[in-house]
């Protein structure tokens, strides 16, 4: 269907919210004892609820573009619109009692089918990014699967040899996953109202972390239900863990200490060991940096990925540059000027230059340094502005002019200013002399 056509998103909401009603009733019909009386109302709501799906898939395949297609990729869709006494009913008939195994896997398609419609629904990831929102459908959809094949199944398992143990996995992978949808939930509402993008994407990880960390601690408690073998069990494991996860426990480690530190953040130029890039990307166990080359080459990208584990940053010396951490940096450009220039009119149009070039870039560091408390040193070095440095030779002079900048503007900056200063320089050959050879 052309995206034009697709229904609105109140009602991608409301169909979203049906489909989680009726896996619901479903669960609660086959997980509960329930008198005649309330299995009749489940059914009654249930059979509205097909009626609205059977509506639905037919609206959206009379508005698909090309109707055989449609047919093709969302034929299961067919079976939410199935009602659960239909069934009920197959299961009354004697010549279909001995196909019950089957018709239980029937009615877990018919889970797998509303929950397709869930995972097909804009109304889940609508909330917030695209990326949070099927993350959250995934791990929403996971959840439910389980949880319906548990509901299903659990007699049936559990007669089977080792069925304890299939059922304490199942629900340890429900739990997981619904710790995971959980996150999910919390990042898509609460993430968009962080602006600092280095925030949030710490507290992203951080949501995920703790709610992983809660249902493991969750399925631990399930699973080894005596402490003697908990802790029998933690004792071994945690020395073979000890040895042979020392690198990723130490990574992660230090992905704690670069969040809460706020070392670097996606998006700083950072200088780790011998190794320069912009940060892509702070993981758990590594950070995903584009390569830049070194003052030689401007500080250009060179094209390579480089992926480096975060224990670098305890062991190796961390340069940042960026605005967040390091709001300025300083250019510098130098001219060889022969000894009869006027040194004190060199030193006024290498300052003016410079000064009418930075000057709007000025007043957005300073006032970037006011609204997040930089250094106080780096305020002094954006107010102090240009500065020229003569330093005599046995030649010529080299006159060098030192200039606060904004980090990103570095290099573009050597450029603009050695051009203009350049035809500032030969617009007064009275003033200003160069050496007469070339070489310099």
């Amino acid at each position: 269907m052309p995206d034009g056509d697709r229904p609105s998103p109140l009602l991608e909401y409301i169909m979203a919210s049906v489909a989680l009603i009726s896996i619901a009733l479903l669960v609660i019909e086959y997980a509960f004892p329930l008198s005649e009386a309330a299995i009749g109302e489940i059914y009654a709501v249930d059979l509205a609820i097909c009626i609205a799906f059977a509506a639905d898939f037919l609206y959206e395949l009379y508005k698909s573009a090309s109707r055989s297609s449609y047919l093709k990729g969302h034929w299961i869709d067919l079976a939410a619109s199935v009602p659960a006494y239909f069934f009920v009913f197959l299961e009354s008939i004697t010549a279909f009692g001995i196909v019950l195994r089957s018709l239980r896997l029937v009615r877990f398609l018919r889970f797998l089918a509303v929950m397709a419609r869930i995972r097909r629904s804009k109304g889940i990831g609508a909330v917030g990014h695209a990326k949070p929102g099927t993350k959250l459908g995934g791990a929403l959809t996971i959840s439910i699967a389980i949880t319906a094949f548990y509901a299903l199944f659990r007699e049936s398992i559990s007669s089977v040899p080792y069925g304890t143990y299939i059922l304490e996995t199942l629900a340890s992978v429900a739990i997981v996953a619904g710790a995971l949808a959980l996150a999910e939930l919390i990042i898509i509402i609460a993430s968009p109202r962080i602006d600092a993008l280095e925030t949030r994407h710490s507290f992203e990880q951080a949501i995920r972390v703790f709610f992983v960390g809660l249902a493991a601690v969750a399925v631990v408690s399930f699973v080894f239900k005596e402490l003697l073998i908990l802790a029998f069990s933690l004792g071994v494991f945690g020395l073979i863990l000890s040895y042979s996860l020392s690198p990723m426990i130490s990574n992660f480690i230090s992905w704690i200490y670069i969040a809460l530190k706020k070392v670097y953040v996606v998006g700083d130029s950072v200088k780790i060991g011998g190794t320069r890039g912009i940060v892509t990307k702070v993981g758990y166990f590594t950070t995903t940096l584009l390569e830049i080359g070194d003052e030689s080459s401007y500080w250009s990208v060179t094209g390579r990925i480089l992926t480096i584990p975060n224990s670098m940053v305890l062991s190796e010396i961390v340069a940042t540059y960026g605005t967040r951490k390091s709001p300025v940096r300083v250019g510098s450009i130098t001219f060889d000027l022969a000894y009869e220039s006027n040194l004190e009119e060199v030193r006024l149009i290498m300052i003016k230059s410079v000064q009418d070039y930075m000057r709007s870039d000025i007043d957005s560091m300073i006032k970037h340094c006011e609204e997040n408390n930089c250094e106080e040193r780096f305020i002094e070095v954006i107010k102090a502005g240009p500065r020229v440095i003569f330093e005599p030779s046995s030649t010529w002079i080299q006159a060098t002019v030192l200039y606060p900048c904004l980090p990103s503007k570095i290099v573009r900056s050597v450029s603009d200013l050695t051009e203009i200063i350049l035809r500032e320089f030969n617009a007064r050959p009275e003033v200003v002399k160069f050496p007469a050879t070339r070489s310099r």
